[in-house]
């Protein structure tokens, strides 16, 4: 297969018999999905740093150019990267064209990205946008990325900036909203376990879609919106954007949030299990401000000087360190 059409269908300028050609060519032999997937791999990550798509396409052509019964997985370019990509194959729409009598085939490859617990990571999508992503993040976008709607899902806590194309919409999906971008700079936070999407925009125009399809409001610069699906209410207005944003430079400020919610931002950025003995602990409220490039150990130490809990660090082997939080002893 020649690398230039595979490199085309990654930025979403392939034909549709180039395509299918890929496709065929996938499916004919496994030793051909191994190569597709590991191209696809060596482009998302030499994407991030290469603006020319000759240049990135010679890059990879070169580090592809070898037999395929000698093909390996090259795990560092993952542990260089800090994030998974898991790479969707095999979904295909078949569908009739009646004034042909013929059958047509649309192919769709969906690339995902997972950020582990404990590391956060760039990416720059096939457009150009940039996407800062937050510990335990996931985002996906599909092989005709640049081809119509640009299209992508969040799993977690992400900063986007968009590049702007009136012609292509930026679309984002979340388990509670979608939203549709003008051409912004925003932050989306929507882990599905926490029931609730926060977004906070700072530059440009962001519409807030309801699962009806409907646009609920519009967000300006400056301004917040959080939904929870507990009570389906949508609250909106003006915030400090450092609060919501600064995560990505490693800085995290949290105003009169319950401890328990704080506990569960720590375990992702730590890659830890935290349990809270008390309930009552849990729904105190604090304020503060976070290193994320610090120890766990000081960050547990700080909350401890600072309040009236105490905390007891237990490791166990081949899983998440446990940390134990509980109501200083009178």
């Amino acid at each position: 297969m020649d690398y230039s059409i595979i490199n085309k269908y990654l930025v979403g300028n392939a034909s549709e018999a180039e395509v299918k050609d890929i496709f065929k060519w996938i499916d004919s032999d496994l030793e051909n999905r191994k190569e597709f997937i590991q191209y696809k791999k060596i482009w998302a990550l030499t994407a991030k740093t290469t603006v020319n798509q000759d240049e990135n396409w010679n890059t990879i052509s070169n580090k592809l150019a070898r037999p395929k019964k000698h093909l390996n997985t090259i795990n560092y370019w993952r542990v260089a990267a800090g994030f998974l990509l898991v790479f969707g194959l095999g979904v295909m729409m078949q569908y009739i064209l009646p004034q042909k009598s013929q059958q047509q085939f649309t192919y769709l490859a969906e690339t995902w990205i997972e950020v582990p617990l404990g590391q956060m990571s760039n990416v720059v999508l096939p457009d150009g946008t940039t996407v800062h992503l937050n510990s335990g993040t996931k985002l996906a976008y599909s092989g005709n990325f640049n081809s119509g709607e640009r299209l992508v899902t969040l799993e977690g806590e992400a900063f986007f900036d968009v590049v702007k194309d009136q012609e292509h919409p930026f679309v984002i999906k979340t388990n509670l909203l979608d939203f549709k971008v003008y051409g912004t700079s925003f932050n989306i936070q929507a882990y599905p376990e926490d029931k609730v999407i926060n977004t906070t925009l700072v530059e440009g125009s962001l519409g807030i879609i309801g699962k009806s399809g409907s646009e609920i409001t519009r967000l300006v610069p400056g301004e917040n919106a959080t939904y929870s699906d507990d009570d389906r209410q949508l609250q909106v207005g003006k915030v400090n954007l450092d609060m919501y944003t600064s995560w990505k430079d490693g800085l995290v400020t949290f105003r009169n949030e319950k401890l328990k919610d704080i506990a569960r931002k720590i375990e992702r950025w730590y890659n830890v299990e935290i349990v809270i003995k008390n309930a009552r602990l849990g729904e105190e409220i604090y304020l503060g401000t976070i290193l994320k490039n610090k120890p766990i150990d000081q960050i547990l130490e700080v909350f401890a000087l600072t309040s009236s809990l105490k905390y007891q660090i237990v490791p166990r082997a081949n899983e998440r360190t446990l940390i134990y939080w509980e109501y200083k002893s009178n």
